[in-house]
């Protein structure tokens, strides 16, 4: 546990809120014969392992990849084993009727054309319907997703996002990713009135030129910060989302980002790793974009040094920690899912496999054949592992070439999160 969240974890324990909420969470779990309390410990020291918890009201963040607590989503997530009886085993192996994560593509339509973008659908598809995406989120919810996160495109572009954010209750979470340009104070503050938790805004780099030179756009870098600004006076958790090129990956370049998100009230930097789709799938400065076993290992070090002093900086994540073997792991198709701006689901945004529409043949069936051909969490990262497989082949691939690559790409291991969970 990093030394920073000692007053916050001692705050937590005198909040009567939070204290009655981990009975309640602790008589769920209980009802497996397999499950103590030391064991219970075991799901909020793997949690908060690496990151530095923040509270925002009257809830606290402990990662940002599950729901903040004390909250009815993250019972949601608790709680979505195969059997009541079972949850925390169910929880050690993964077992699950639902995933922790489905990502909408709410839109195709966005003003950027990012470097790194794996968008793969074209803007003259026609968009989903608010009553389309108020179903699927209905059905979402029904299966027991606790974090419902929007994407595209640019959602924001959807003047009816509020009544969509508005239509998830308080068994799940809501996030929405933006670049930041159609993001007024008032957008901001209406977004927070509909519901939505946290708002992912997009910046790249300290260096206004870099940012924009990446968006592909002359005034994204200070639509970005604008938007920072917004979010967090509307009392938003406010993410700075970063996609960083292998060449910018050092700890002097992070810092001067890490200090401008801190600067313009955000409360968290994700750093994202390069994927090698869309864009960049063939990319002649691969060398300089996408990182090594080493690079990652530099970034954790980084994120831990971050969080473990408070010296002004924002919280700091990573995908590549967190999804990676030392964590949660890649969850893709088990803990994470992603519905297309056409209804098919895949395993993630960037991983373009198809198990079945939403929009015609409904949830269950699509979700059941992705879970159980994705197995269990893997040690690396999904999308990268079988970016060459994809190379030249019409995508997404169909239900049955989807289900056989998946097979083979099933891992054996569990992540250290699950691992520790099984260890009695």
């Amino acid at each position: 546990m990093l030394p920073s969240n000692l007053p916050i974890i001692k705050e937590m324990f005198g909040d009567r809120q939070y204290r009655e909420f981990t009975f309640e969470v602790d008589a769920l779990l209980a009802k497996d014969p397999s499950y103590t309390p030391k064991q219970g410990r075991k799901i909020f020291e793997g949690t908060a392992r690496g990151e530095r918890i923040v509270r925002l009201d009257d809830q606290y963040v402990i990662s940002s990849f599950v729901p903040p607590v004390p909250s009815e989503a993250f019972k949601t997530f608790i709680s979505a084993g195969t059997d009541e009886n079972t949850l925390f085993k169910d929880l050690g192996y993964v077992r699950r009727l639902a995933p922790l994560t489905a990502h909408l593509c709410i839109t195709p339509r966005c003003m950027y054309r990012c470097k790194h973008c794996g968008a793969t659908i074209a803007d003259k598809h026609a968009e989903p319907t608010t009553d389309q995406w108020k179903k699927v989120i209905a059905g979402l919810q029904e299966m027991g997703v606790a974090y419902i996160v929007f994407s595209g495109g640019e959602p924001l572009l959807r003047a009816d996002m509020e009544e969509i954010i508005g239509s998830v209750d308080d068994r799940s979470t809501t996030l929405l990713f933006t670049n930041g340009k159609e993001l007024s104070a008032e957008r901001a503050f209406s977004l927070k009135q509909s519901g939505l938790f946290i708002l992912a805004v997009s910046l790249d780099s300290a260096d206004a030129e870099k940012h924009n030179a990446v968006r592909r756009h002359p005034e994204a870098f200070s639509h970005a910060l604008e938007a920072i600004e917004n979010a967090s006076r509307a009392g938003l958790y406010t993410l700075v989302s970063s996609v960083v090129f292998r060449r910018d990956l050092n700890r002097e370049n992070l810092h001067r980002l890490f200090a401008l998100a801190r600067c313009h009230g955000a409360h968290e930097v994700r750093i994202h790793q390069p994927i090698p789709r869309g864009k960049l799938a063939h990319a002649e400065e691969a060398r300089e974009i996408f990182h090594t076993k080493e690079d990652t290992a530099r970034l954790s070090r980084i994120q831990f040094a971050a969080n473990r002093h408070r010296n002004g900086f924002p919280k700091v994540s990573s995908f590549s920690y967190t999804e990676g073997p030392h964590k949660f792991g890649c969850g893709a198709g088990i803990l994470h899912s992603y519905i297309t701006s056409t209804g098919d689901l895949w395993p993630c945004d960037f991983v373009p496999l198809s198990f079945g529409n939403v929009f015609t043949e409904g949830l269950k069936r699509p979700y059941e054949r992705m879970m159980k051909a994705a197995g269990v969490p893997k040690r690396y990262c999904m999308a990268k592992h079988i970016a060459g497989q994809l190379e030249g082949r019409e995508l997404p691939l169909g239900i049955e070439e989807s289900t056989e690559l998946c097979r083979r790409c099933q891992s054996k291991s569990y992540p250290r999160f699950f691992h520790d969970l099984q260890v009695s």
